[in-house]
């Protein structure tokens, strides 16, 4: 009896590469990846990205203040990390995250796939925060009224 109550705590579900790649891709903000993988501290994102809002929504002071141009922090190691984790050998990330399991995670095309979602998502959103925080700036300095010219 105890033997067995040994082996049901022991056995760990099979993570899969790909559904932990889209996790962070899509919630990497909230650490959804973390706690999919079984890291220890998931929720670390998860507490940044609520302070920043809370912040933001605290302070009523639209886009333009600090906090939530402080998202972009989780939101883009969220889905760096989706890169990292799609590209990752399948035999270096069961060795971490699989080790005692029978299972074995593939590198095909879904890895790939999303792999370019990935980058092209933190393209398309670095680029969008830049453009803002930049835009932020130039309101706070004045450059942008018409009456500075």
């Amino acid at each position: 009896m105890s033997h067995q109550t040994l082996s049901l705590e022991q056995t760990k579900p099979f993570r899969h590469k790909v559904t932990a790649a889209w996790l962070s891709l899509v919630l990497g903000a909230l650490g959804a990846h973390g706690w999919y993988l079984g890291r220890r501290y998931w929720y670390v994102p998860l507490v940044f990205s609520g302070l920043a809002i809370l912040g933001g929504i605290v302070l009523q002071q639209g886009l333009d203040s600090l906090f939530p141009n402080l998202l972009i922090l989780p939101v883009s190691a969220g889905i760096l990390e989706a890169v990292i984790l799609a590209l990752r050998s399948p035999q270096n990330f069961d060795a971490i995250y699989n080790p005692q399991s029978d299972q074995h995670n593939q590198h095909g095309w879904p890895s790939v796939l999303t792999a370019v979602v990935s980058t092209v998502a933190f393209a398309n959103i670095s680029l969008f925060w830049l453009v803002h925080i930049i835009m932020a700036f130039y309101r706070y300095m004045g450059w942008l009224d018409l009456s500075v010219y």
